[in-house]
């Protein structure tokens, strides 16, 4: 594998640290989320927080393995680049967390 980019602009690292911010961004997020709905929820407010902090070391790691076979696929020639699975597994991710939110919050408005 060459250590050379493989472009100039460095598309596939830019990329790269898009992907790190990402899964940095879901454990900061999911540490908030936790620390603000455990007032309400107690120890249930570690549930969502620990699937979210697992999500983004998997999204870590699955991010590292993507760019580093892009990496040695564009810069061998040959071969196939990854697929949407990883853009999939966010995207469920998401809007999970999102309807999750949408039912605590409508159940917190119609006990309280």
């Amino acid at each position: 594998m060459s250590d050379h980019p493989f472009d100039e602009g460095l598309q596939p690292e830019r990329s790269a640290l898009a992907w790190q911010r990402t899964a940095l961004s879901i454990a900061v997020g999911s540490l908030i989320f936790g620390r603000i709905l455990s007032t309400s929820l107690g120890l249930w407010a570690l549930l969502p927080m620990m699937v979210g902090l697992a999500m983004s070391v998997v999204l870590g790691i699955k991010a590292h393995g993507r760019y580093t076979h892009h990496h040695r696929t564009l810069t061998s020639g040959n071969g196939y680049l990854a697929d949407g699975r990883l853009h999939a597994a966010l995207a469920l991710f998401m809007i999970s967390g999102g309807i999750f939110s949408l039912v605590m919050v409508l159940m917190w408005r119609l006990g309280g």
